[in-house]
């Protein structure tokens, strides 16, 4: 796991009725905890939008966007509201009820890699998660006939799910080179110049490291 993991995400819409941090880095075993699961961070995702405009939803609106039932959603939101990751924007009368609407409390979450190697178990439950959604997401992608190489058209190569995964002896000085472009790849996504909100989404998993070997006997 890298030092300092960046989780962004995107959308857009209304503005909330004031700024929300630019960044927050994750030091709070319930912030933590928070995020081990792929509802949760699903939602999160939803309201982490492009970090000039995030959106501002209600459940109902939420729901839509995920394509789950609204009532699975509550107890989700409000584990992410008591944990400070998301809050309470704004609040409106629909059909007599008042209805209250969500924003995400930051723009940006950064994870501490010395917090997250104290509290392992919490840190390993939330980085699962990630894993979980991000494989959910891409097998779904896999699965379907429309993305396959054959039928993509080649100016929408980059819409074709792709995966790698190797295992293999190198120098130490290759060893340092792999993990240095897979540190610019992850700069280059995290530029905010490149952002478009009218662009693609893509969802990115990187990982990197270099096995402890066995002492010798």
């Amino acid at each position: 796991m890298v030092e300092d993991l960046r989780h962004a995400a995107t959308a857009g819409s209304d503005a909330g009725p004031a700024a929300p941090l630019a960044s927050k880095t994750v030091q709070d075993v319930e912030m933590l905890r928070a995020l081990a699961d792929p509802t949760r961070l699903a939602i999160l995702s939803t309201l982490m939008a492009q970090r000039d405009d995030l959106p501002v939803l209600s459940v109902k609106e939420i729901a839509a966007r995920l394509g789950e039932p609204q009532t699975k959603l509550y107890r989700h939101v409000k584990q992410l509201e008591a944990a400070g990751l998301i809050r309470v924007a704004a609040t409106r009368m629909v059909s007599g009820i008042l209805e209250q609407r969500y924003q995400a409390s930051q723009r940006d979450l950064l994870f501490d890699g010395k917090f997250l190697r104290a509290h392992a178990d919490d840190s390993g439950a939330a980085v699962t998660a990630m894993i979980d959604g991000f494989m959910a997401g891409w097998l779904a992608a896999f699965g379907d006939e429309r993305l396959s190489p054959e039928k993509v058209q080649e100016a929408e190569r980059y819409r074709v799910p792709t995966m790698a995964y190797c295992e293999t002896r190198v120098s130490p000085a290759r060893a340092a080179e792999i993990k240095d472009r897979l540190q610019e790849l992850m700069a280059l996504i995290d530029d905010e110049t490149y952002e478009d909100p009218e662009g693609v989404l893509v969802d990115v998993l990187m990982g990197y490291y270099a096995a402890t070997e066995p002492e010798p006997s």
